[in-house]
């Protein structure tokens, strides 16, 4: 359980009740959403940003591309909502991440992946030039930002200590 207790619609402020009135009362029931929502902006920042960012992941190199990106940032960082989440999304894909045979594509989404949540500050060179020879520009920007906002989803989970 979370060290910081999640909100409840009589403990939430207007700008999160509003947001409860739109989505429903009933999403209180995931803690991720109970928490993300002590503030509204806190879930307009981590929630609403990364569902737009998602959508532009998808539109720049595809869903099975920007699903697999997400899913192997989240099993590097271990944060149980976005694993389950994105493990459903390799399900529907098909994907038995140990057994699959990856194009040389999604090798290099996992690989990018797996550097940005294991150390950002280090990502080799030769990465990144294989990227550039793979991806345009653009691409690239967009599938870093969906890195950043996927590894910021999964330390908020971890550090707040959410639980399934």
């Amino acid at each position: 359980m979370s060290w910081i207790k999640p909100v409840t619609y009589e403990t939430a402020s207007e700008e999160s009740k509003a947001i409860l009135d739109k989505i429903g009362h009933e999403n209180l029931q995931i803690q991720k959403i109970a928490l993300l929502l002590k503030n509204a902006v806190v879930y307009d920042s981590m929630e609403i940003n990364c569902w737009h960012m998602d959508a532009e992941l998808q539109k720049a190199v595809g869903k099975r591309l920007g699903d697999l990106l997400e899913y192997v940032i989240a099993r590097e960082l271990k944060a149980p909502y976005c694993l389950r989440a994105y493990t459903r999304c390799m399900e529907q894909h098909g994907i038995d991440f140990d057994t699959t045979e990856f194009t040389e594509k999604e090798k290099l989404i996992i690989e990018f992946g797996q550097a940005v949540a294991r150390d950002f500050h280090n990502i080799p060179r030769e990465l990144k030039d294989r990227m550039l020879n793979v991806f345009t520009e653009e691409q690239i920007a967009v599938i870093t930002a969906m890195a950043v906002l996927t590894t910021a989803d999964n330390m908020f989970e971890t550090i707040l200590e959410m639980e399934l």
